[in-house]
């Protein structure tokens, strides 16, 4: 190598002599080096998933297909679409998915098909529950809500701390534990209140209550 030149390295996939940074590091290796650069082990590694999700491999590398202003490539269909056709991603650097919309809504679809349909999905990623697991605590519960015990068990109800399923809840009671964020002291209060512990000491006073006060009350105007 002349002196002053750049080291480089040969890239078994592409076949070619590049500079060392277009290489990842590779501790196991003598150079430090991987044996392939960054596009080609980008390549073998969306092979390898279209070969997980039982696809064809890309027959073209997007280095070779060009690429207009405002469009995009898309490996799965390997097809060139307008920006507009892929959805929004402010985590990627360009602010849209690797995936054009049909192929980003494939994907989506074969990875809950894959744990057993869109409610398995849905349950395992925030609660950590499968659909049938759902179901055998709702059978449990007797298809009612776990409080109140009349209207149908619906809506899974989780420890915000623990993160475990408490039960299965209607929607009103659900709602209410939401609005109660969960603390049995409010909780508390709100039956003492019910009971009327916190506001027995007002009854003997006049006009405070309309069914206490020894004067007569007229009807609320309907302006009031």
């Amino acid at each position: 190598m002349p002196v002053g030149q750049a080291p480089v390295k040969y890239c078994l996939d592409c076949r070619e002599h590049k500079p060392l940074e277009v290489f990842t590091n590779d501790r196991r290796r003598a150079d430090g080096k991987a044996f392939y650069c960054r596009d080609c082990a980008r390549r073998r590694r969306r092979r390898d998933r279209h070969r997980q999700l039982g696809r064809e491999p890309m027959s073209r590398h997007p280095n070779d297909v060009e690429v207009p202003p405002c469009y995009k490539w898309c490996p799965d269909c390997e097809t060139v679409s307008p920006l507009e056709q892929f959805p929004r991603n402010r985590s990627t650097p360009t602010g849209y998915a690797v995936y054009c919309k049909p192929c980003h809504n494939a994907r989506g679809k074969a990875s809950k098909d894959k744990v057993g349909g869109a409610r398995t999905y849905h349950l395992q990623r925030r609660y950590g529950v499968t659909a049938q697991e759902v179901e055998v605590l709702v059978a449990a519960q007797g298809g009612r809500c776990a409080i109140c015990r009349e209207a149908p068990a619906e809506h899974v109800d989780h420890d915000h701390e623990t993160g475990r399923v408490r039960g299965v809840l209607c929607f009103n009671c659900n709602g209410g534990l939401g609005q109660f964020r969960d603390r049995l002291d409010v909780m508390a209060s709100a039956i003492a209140y019910l009971q009327g512990v916190t506001w027995a000491e007002l009854l003997g006073r006049e006009g405070v209550f309309l069914g206490i006060s020894s004067h007569p009350v007229s009807p609320l105007s309907p302006s009031s």
